[in-house]
């Protein structure tokens, strides 16, 4: 008797989300590109200052549009990155011997369709914090810190795409949001 029990919780598990409406925000359906990936294939990242900026601009539009820009888009989307650095531990001699990198960044998505004025149509703001190992040799601690560097802004990107996937998302669902960023 507890196999039918189990058999009856599995069917529910795996038939449940057929019937409720699911639908995959950003994954295809069969050949089809989902409305959110459309829409993030609209975005046009701005250039972002210093070699940090161009790095999270260009893992930007890896994530937004890895079939390249195109030539007239709808949305522009402007990015400030900060980051700072600083010690978390030391070590016997009082040095540093762990770091922390936090990276954050304040974006707004433009609305560029409908007539010459930019419109803001999202904003909101990312962090990444990341964690590094100071070394003896400076090249070792250089090593590192582009490592946390490069960690911290693919995760930066990733956050910024996801925001962007949920408002894209939430907006062809017909949500109204209370409050904006």
């Amino acid at each position: 008797m507890w196999w039918s029990r189990t058999l009856l919780v599995v069917m529910i598990a795996v038939l449940g989300p057929v019937g409720c409406g699911f639908r995959p925000m950003y994954g295809d359906r069969a050949e089809q590109k989902s409305p959110t990936e459309s829409e993030l294939a609209q975005v046009r990242v701005a250039a972002i200052d210093d070699r940090i900026g161009q790095q999270l601009r260009n893992a930007l539009v890896q994530q937004l549009t890895p079939s390249g820009e195109i030539a007239r888009p709808r949305y522009y989307l402007d990015v400030r990155v900060v980051e700072t650095t600083g010690a978390v531990t030391t070590d016997e001699n009082g040095g540093a011997a762990l770091g922390n990198m936090t990276m954050t960044a304040q974006f707004s998505l433009m609305d560029v369709s409908s007539d010459s004025a930019k419109k803001t149509a999202f904003s909101g703001s990312a962090r990444s914090i990341t964690s590094y190992r100071y070394y003896g040799p400076r090249y070792g601690t250089i090593a590192t810190e582009r490592d946390a560097e490069d960690r911290a802004l693919s995760e930066l990107a990733g956050n910024i795409r996801n925001q962007l996937a949920a408002y894209f998302s939430n907006r062809a669902a017909g949500f109204k949001p209370e409050f904006s960023r």
